[in-house]
C-alpha cells in the first residue's frame, strides 16, 4: 500500500487502505503489489425507532442486528486491489421472524488512478451475492437479490502540527435486482492521530434510494455516524473500537450501535 512520502511509516500504515468496518467502504487507498490484509469486523445495533415518511422518528418493533465480516484484499499491483468479503447476519425483530445465516458476499476490486503529492483517486467496483433473504420494509434490514456497486473514491494525507491525518470522500451508486430500489451513496472520513500508534476516525455514511422500489419497497434515505478509534498492537495487527448512530432519514430504522474489528496484515 502507497501513502505519501513522509506523512506515514511503521504500524500507522494498516489504517489507510480500511477505514471503517463495514464493506464497500474501503476507501481509496490501495494495497502494494503482493501485500494482503484480513479484517475480522463485528457489529451490534438496535433500533426501537424507525423514521416515518415525513422524516419523524415514531415508535417502532425492536430490531436488532449482529453482523460480522471477514474482509480479505490482496495487492495485485501497486495500483489494484482485489476485495472479498464474506459476512454473517443475525436479525431479530420483535414480533416478527427472526433470522441467522450467511449475510452479503462482496467480490470486488479497486483501482488506483491518481497517487500525487498525498491526493489519491481511485474507481470501485463490487458485486453482492445475497445469503439468507428477507423482505423486510425497513431499509437496513431488506435483503432479496444481487446488487452491483460502483464508486469514485478520493483521499488525501495531511499534518497538523505534528500530527498526521487524512480525509477521504467517495461517491457510489447501487443497483439493487429485484423490486427493491437503487441506491446512490455518498460517505466522508476524517482520521487524525493522537499518537504513534492510536488514530481517531469519524465517517458519514449516507444512503438515498433512486426513487421507490416495486411492491411494498418505498422510497429512503438515511445518514449514519460511525466515530471510534484504531490501535496498533503490533506492527501486522491492529484493534477498532467505535459506535455508530442513525442522525436522520426517512423510511428507516434509527439505529444506534457499536462495532469492533481486528485487522492482520500479511
Amino acid at each position: 500500500m502507497r501513502v505519501p512520502t513522509g506523512l506515514w511509516s511503521g504500524p500507522s500504515l494498516a489504517l489507510f487502505a480500511l477505514l471503517v468496518p463495514t464493506p464497500a467502504k474501503a476507501g481509496p487507498w490501495t494495497m502494494a503489489k503482493g501485500d494482503g490484509r484480513v479484517i475480522v469486523s463485528a457489529i451490534y445495533s438496535h433500533a426501537g425507532e424507525s423514521y416515518d415518511a415525513s422524516g419523524e422518528a415514531r415508535q417502532a418493533p425492536d430490531y436488532d442486528q449482529y453482523q460480522a465480516y471477514f474482509q480479505t484484499e490482496f495487492g495485485i499491483t501497486d495500483d489494484l486491489t482485489l476485495l472479498f468479503t464474506p459476512s454473517l447476519r443475525r436479525v431479530t425483530v420483535e414480533q416478527g421472524d427472526d433470522s441467522t445465516g450467511l449475510g452479503y458476499t462482496e467480490i470486488g476490486a479497486r483501482y488506483k488512478l491518481i497517487d500525487k503529492d498525498g491526493f489519491v483517486v481511485s474507481l470501485q467496483g463490487s458485486g453482492f451475492i445475497p445469503g439468507v433473504r428477507r423482505r423486510d420494509v425497513v431499509a437496513q434490514i431488506g435483503s432479496t437479490d444481487p446488487q452491483y456497486d460502483a464508486r469514485a473514491q478520493a483521499g488525501y494525507g495531511f499534518k497538523i502540527g505534528k500530527l498526521d491525518g487524512f480525509v477521504s470522500a467517495e461517491g457510489g451508486y447501487r443497483y439493487r435486482a429485484g423490486d427493491q430500489p437503487n441506491e446512490v451513496n455518498g460517505d466522508f472520513t476524517l482520521g487524525l492521530h493522537a499518537t504513534k500508534r492510536l488514530m481517531f476516525i469519524g465517517n458519514s455514511f449516507n444512503t438515498w434510494s433512486d426513487g421507490r422500489g416495486g411492491g411494498i419497497f418505498p422510497s429512503y434515505r438515511y445518514s449514519n455516524i460511525y466515530a471510534g478509534g484504531v490501535y496498533d498492537l503490533t506492527d501486522r495487527v491492529s484493534l477498532q473500537l467505535g459506535g455508530l448512530a442513525t442522525v436522520s432519514g426517512r423510511n428507516a430504522l434509527r439505529e444506534r450501535g457499536v462495532y469492533t474489528g481486528l485487522w492482520f496484515k500479511f
